[in-house]
């Protein structure tokens, strides 16, 4: 307890080293917390989009079909999507399910034309899984085949609104180009730039028509009571359906987003632990002052019977009290612009408004804290600085009292 109440003395001789030497250590943890802060969002955000407007927790496809299914193959489909419904709907966890058809189109309002994504949905059962309705701002939901839903952003280039007539363009399954006319019923506005840019939603008997499918369809998604029963719900369809069907994971499905997501997230880490680093070396330098300071008041204790680890830990726990207000500092403002983050969000939309995005989310970006990175941040602060310490601590270690008490 008395080394204790040294340290704190001796911390706070030197007030403003002392604050300069927290503040460093800060600057590193609060930018750690911030970062990770937003990556979370941007995490959620884009699983939101994926899991809510795009695939559901899950989808299931034919076997082979999802290995070419940025080439939307017609000849590998689910051909009896009811008998495949028959056999999985007593699994328990699953929320709801329902059948789409996707499909590469051009649709064209006469004058301009533009590549898009088509889907087809089944007006019964797209509420179960999806929030498309939810993201209308414009118009009404689609209830007749000869309607279809329209991103805003498209419309905004196509010129279009509700009740205009637009012409999809699209080959079938044997080959053969359709072109239907459809009126936009609805446009959507969601936090999804390929809803919102490139998509037209279409009722799935449409597109079944459109596409020579029959009754057949691209692939059904489903939605799980918990995001945390994936891995264990993807096994157990699977084991039911058997190698005549696949069943992939949103995160499998957009393994290439959360791939780069988490080497963003490891860069910004590596960004901040080089400040950390940095911070650091000030701590060594502050302790080494110190030393060099206290050689005389080393030896005084020395003298006193006071030993090596004594010292040591006199001095340990002056890097520790160093470490404990730069890394609460750092948490406390870190927090701060977390919050800010959180409740307000950043726009980045004007630096990328031109850009086409391929990331599911748009830059209007909202954070999400995690408490435990938070206290293992600060921990990581506290632990550096009493690790750090203990390199100019050796030389308070190697003197002999008669030695320091002589330093002038």
């Amino acid at each position: 307890m008395m080394l204790l109440k040294l340290a704190w003395r001796n911390v706070f001789r030197h007030r403003r080293r002392t604050w300069i030497t927290a503040a460093a250590i800060s600057i590193g943890l609060g930018a750690m917390i911030m970062s990770n802060t937003m990556m979370n969002g941007m995490d959620t955000m884009a699983s939101f989009n994926i899991i809510n407007y795009e695939t559901g927790h899950l989808e299931i496809f034919a076997s082979g079909y999802y290995r070419e299914e940025g080439m939307f193959p017609l000849d590998t489909i689910i051909d009896d999507p009811d008998a495949l419904y028959r056999r999985i709907k007593d699994i328990r966890g699953i929320k709801g399910m329902t059948e789409r058809v996707k499909f590469p189109a051009r649709v064209s309002n006469g004058i301009d034309e533009f590549p898009v994504l088509g889907i087809g949905v089944d007006m019964r059962t797209e509420s179960e899984v999806f929030e498309t309705q939810q993201a209308i701002v414009s118009g009404t939901m689609i209830n007749d085949p000869g309607q279809i839903l329209v991103g805003t952003e498209l419309t905004k280039l196509m010129g279009a609104d509700t009740g205009t007539i637009l012409t999809i363009i699209t080959r079938d399954k044997h080959g053969t180009f359709n072109a239907y006319d459809f009126m936009v019923t609805g446009l959507i506005n969601t936090t999804h730039p390929l809803f919102d840019g490139n998509a037209v939603i279409m009722d799935l008997d449409a597109a079944q028509e459109l596409l020579a499918l029959d009754k057949g369809v691209t692939e059904i998604s489903l939605k799980l009571n918990k995001t945390g029963m994936v891995p264990e719900m993807k096994a157990k369809i699977q084991d039911t359906l058997g190698d005549e069907y696949e069943v992939y994971t949103f995160k499998e499905l957009y393994a290439s987003i959360f791939e780069v997501s988490g080497f963003k997230r490891l860069m910004q880490f590596m960004v901040a632990l080089v400040v950390i680093v940095i911070a650091a070396v000030g701590i060594v330098n502050t302790m080494l002052m110190a030393v060099m300071e206290r050689i005389p008041e080393i030896g005084t204790l020395k003298a006193m019977g006071f030993g090596n680890w004594e010292i040591i830990k006199m001095f340990l726990y002056e890097g520790g009290i160093i470490g404990v207000f730069g890394s609460a500092l750092g948490c406390v403002y870190g927090l701060l612009v977390s919050l800010i983050m959180v409740f307000v969000g950043i726009d980045f939309s004007s630096m990328f408004d031109t850009a086409e995005m391929n990331y599911p989310i748009k830059f209007l970006l909202k954070g999400e804290i995690d408490p435990v990175m938070v206290c293992a941040v600060f921990l990581f602060g506290v632990v550096v600085s009493i690790i750090v310490t203990l390199w100019p601590v050796r030389r308070a270690t190697r003197l002999r009292p008669v030695d320091a008490l002589r330093h002038i």
